[in-house]
């Protein structure tokens, strides 16, 4: 399967390998910090912990069968940005299984020197990491959980571990290890780039948060990943089963870290053939020594070199653990019970890690959904376990509604479709390896947005009762509220967008995401556009500190700019415990957007509204405006004599009839109400007075053709134009 995602910045052009990179990289002590931070007791309990692991051999036990570990990989994406193919998951056990079993190709560049004599000390773990292939329920699985979650996968934390938060819930960490992937991780105000951190198995061990959190720039060597060396997990997997880092880990206290001469299996990193190391460092200098002390019961007897080699080091030079770091791990999958579960003959067949490849699930995604006319979508497949034969069907007529483009078919694996009519597509994927047969179905899965908007666009949402009855707009939510279309709350007219943010979790993230508006009517050397429109908001609680977001897009939605942040006192200074609902025109704060550039000038031009939560209140959105020419004090039209078009609907919509045109304006004056179809040819026009307040007109639209037309209602020298869909 082709890589789901290939939109990834990789760092100035640079793998993010470990040796690459400065600063606080792997985040695990600081996590233990934190740990001891909120338990003190814990500290004492890792030490306890740590000695009886490394004593583990000395009590003459330490040979054991082959270990299997039944693995669970979490990839929390951006709608597919860090989506990241089931082959970049398998490179990166493929690495793993290498490095813990001493297969890795860079063995021989362990040193063997009288100053650093490591070869000889270098260990194998005999494990083995699989993908798990039935989940806790008992269905079949392919051992990865995708979860579109942009709120969480961006400077993430333990709140992606948490399907409450629209994250990924910890399969059971005595059947699974757990790894999350996203696309950047929170460093804590610490200098550098965070690749990953895991929790050790001591005391607590993380909660539901136990096992491996990590970029997916660094997980696996191929695709995102590629130019990585695939170590971070080695590392970050040492640590999860039981290992510190060999250089001082920060423990302090009555546990000499770094430079020490007291007991090897009881201090620093409790192992005794990795040499005493101050503290991190980057280099792969060969005579790389940053401690002269030797510690008692040292495995050499004698000062010898940093041991740069070692995994559980910052260095890109690492290509091994050592014998007593094997010990520990080895220990700790017997006396710690979650990990002899792990690995208990079983739990194996619980999780089905050793079973035959069998078809079982036909499952497929498209990265875009909510396209534009003419949009190519590359669809994948992630079917388990290994199809040998596709075959897709779309509803529709091919070669009028769609098209498959760049030499795919019908029966390819992983499809290119460019869509062409709007409208929403059923698509349904079946697959087979020959004996068994699976069919996945997805009911309105592609949706094709009709013909742009015209400019001089007012919305104030009177035209429809719901987002599901238009398709002017559509919603998204990740695990919290969608935004909704509200009565008798409004700035004008009776209607309003509002988003249900009472009562929502903290770290949600709601979109209402716009149809086309043609922008390519605008002349870029005289001519500018505004973006404006009127929101109502009051925090909840003072501390609040929630973001309203303004994105524009120049290619249908593929890519979204930010041009807008309103956060915290800048979104409201005002605050009440109770549920917000405007009820007053002082409520509403008007805002003028002018940073719409001439590269947006396009026909396809979007524009989306992101609110990010933060168990704040509610937010009205109302008097969408996009026009040509500077802000105005009013959103809606206003004549030369002062008259405003406060509102407009039509309706029904769609029609197989007449059609009702409603418009309120202030004051009583000419108006002219005409219908045109998308190329601008006038199929009727009215002239009338309109009073002050609603007016209703009726319109027939008998003889017309099935498709969309254009109703506008013209005042002075303003105007309000709506579409109408006739069947």
């Amino acid at each position: 399967m082709k890589n789901y995602i290939t939109l990834v910045l990789l760092l100035l052009g640079t793998s993010l390998s470990f040796g690459q990179v400065t600063g606080e990289w792997c985040a695990t002590d600081q996590r233990i910090q934190e740990q001891f931070a909120a338990d003190p007791s814990l500290q004492e309990m890792f030490h306890q912990q740590m000695m009886a692991a490394s004593q583990y051999r000395h009590n003459g036990e330490g040979s054991r069968a082959t270990i299997t570990v039944p693995v669970v990989v979490h990839i929390i994406h951006d709608n597919g940005a860090g989506n990241i193919s089931d082959e970049q998951i398998q490179s990166a056990l493929d690495v793993l299984n290498e490095d813990y079993n001493r297969l890795n190709a860079d063995t021989t560049a362990t040193r063997t020197t009288p100053d650093a004599p490591f070869a000889q000390e270098a260990g194998s773990m005999d494990m083995e990491f699989k993908l798990a292939r039935i989940d806790p329920d008992g269905n079949c699985t392919n051992g990865i959980v995708r979860v579109n979650a942009a709120h969480l996968t961006y400077n993430a934390g333990e709140d992606c571990k948490y399907s409450s938060n629209g994250g990924s819930d910890l399969w059971p960490r005595d059947e699974y290890f757990n790894i999350w992937i996203v696309n950047s991780i929170d460093n804590g105000g610490a200098q550098g780039i965070t690749l990953g951190y895991a929790y050790l198995p001591y005391g607590g061990a993380g909660g539901d948060g136990y096992g491996i959190l990590m970029r997916h720039d660094t997980f696996g060597i191929i695709e995102t990943a590629a130019g990585s060396d695939g170590r971070t997990l080695t590392h970050e997997m040492g640590h999860a089963l039981g290992l510190n880092h060999i250089f001082d880990a920060g423990w302090g206290g009555g546990n000499p870290t770094g430079c020490h001469t007291n007991d090897c299996s009881a201090n620093g990193d409790y192992s005794c053939d990795t040499p005493p190391q101050e503290e991190a460092n980057w280099s792969c200098s060969q005579t790389w020594n940053s401690c002269a002390d030797v510690p008692v019961g040292d495995a050499y007897g004698t000062d010898v070199m940093d041991q740069i080699e070692n995994y559980m080091s910052y260095n890109a030079c690492q290509n091994m653990f050592s014998r007593d770091q094997v010990n520990i791990m080895q220990a700790n999958f017997v006396n710690i019970s979650f990990l002899a579960g792990l690995i208990d003959p079983s739990n194996l067949i619980a999780t089905g890690v050793n079973d035959p490849d069998q078809l079982c699930t036909a499952e497929f995604e498209a990265l875009n959904r909510s396209i534009c006319s003419g949009t190519v979508v590359d669809f994948s497949d992630f079917s388990f376990h290994a199809p040998n034969s596709w075959t897709w069907t779309i509803s529709g007529i091919e070669g009028t509604d769609y098209n498959y483009v760049n030499g795919t078919s019908a029966t390819s694996q992983e499809p290119s479709v460019e869509f062409l009519s709007s409208g929403n597509y059923d698509v349904e994927l079946e697959v087979s390896d020959g004996v068994t047969t699976q069919t996945e179905a997805k009911t309105a899965y592609i949706s094709v947005i009709p013909q742009p908007a015209a400019i001089d666009l007012i919305e104030s949402f009177e035209a429809y009762t719901s987002f599901a009855t238009t398709d002017q707009w559509s919603t998204y939510s990740a695990g919290g509220s969608e935004f909704e279309i509200v009565e008798g709350v409004s700035r004008t007219g009776w209607r309003s967008a509002k988003l249900q943010n009472y009562g929502q979790s903290t770290g949600n993230s709601d979109e209402l995401i716009s149809a086309p508006v043609d922008l390519s009517v605008i002349d870029p050397t005289t001519e500018q556009v505004t973006l404006s429109f009127r929101y109502s908001y009051k925090k909840r609680y003072e501390s609040n500190n929630e973001c309203l977001k303004v994105f524009i897009t120049n290619d249908c939605g593929d890519s979204w700019v930010q041009r807008k942040t309103l956060c915290g006192i800048q979104l409201s200074s005002a605050y009440q415990n109770s549920a917000w609902t405007p009820t007053d025109i002082g409520h509403w704060t008007t805002v003028h957007m002018t940073n719409i550039t001439s590269a947006y000038f396009i026909e396809n031009f979007r524009y989306k509204f992101e609110f990010e939560s933060d168990n704040g209140n509610n937010l009205y959105l109302e008097d969408i405006n996009i026009y040509k020419g500077a802000p105005s004090d009013e959103l809606v039209g206003i004549d030369e004599n002062g008259n405003v078009i406060e509102s407009m609907s039509v309706y029904p919509n769609p029609t197989a009839g007449n059609v009702n045109v409603r418009f309120a304006v202030a004051n009583g004056a000419e108006a002219t109400v005409q219908v045109t179809d998308l190329a601008g040819k006038q199929l009727q026009v009215h002239e009338i007075f309109a009073a002050a307040g609603n007016n209703l007109i009726e319109l027939t639209t008998e003889g017309y053709a099935s498709g969309v037309y254009l109703v506008e209602v013209a005042v002075g020298g303003v105007s309000w134009v709506e579409r109408v869909v006739v069947d």
